[in-house]
């Protein structure tokens, strides 16, 4: 993922592109840096990685791991579809950052899968 940041007649424009070939999205958070570093690191940021989940991975985030590890394909992708149509949903921050770091756990279950 990158940020490509615009600047238009005094206005800043942000797009999210993302590595593997999503389509970019807009950034409409706030267009100061300090902003778009806590949207970064709340949103996008994979500090969990399942293949080490015991360098970053907080207990919860290690039991989520074992969890869904253990499911099948259809599983993983029932709640990524789930917790997908979650994310944009508003609830408290807490929340919100529990539901993205499930997702990037399950999209990092699902690729690992279909390595299989």
């Amino acid at each position: 993922m990158f940020v490509a940041v615009l600047a238009c007649q005094d206005i800043l424009l942000s797009r999210l592109f993302f590595a593997d070939g999503e389509e970019p999205e807009d950034y409409k958070g706030g267009r100061d840096y300090a902003s778009l570093v806590n949207h970064v690191e709340e949103n996008l940021l994979i500090a969990c990685l399942i293949s080490d989940p015991d360098n970053g991975c907080s207990d919860k985030e290690k039991a989520y791991i074992e969890k869904m590890s253990s499911k099948s394909k259809v599983d993983v992708v029932s709640q990524l579809d789930r917790l997908s149509g979650m994310k944009n949903q508003s609830m408290k921050k807490e929340l919100k950052g529990w539901v993205n770091q499930r997702l990037r756990i399950l999209n990092q279950v699902s690729q690992s899968q279909q390595e299989l």
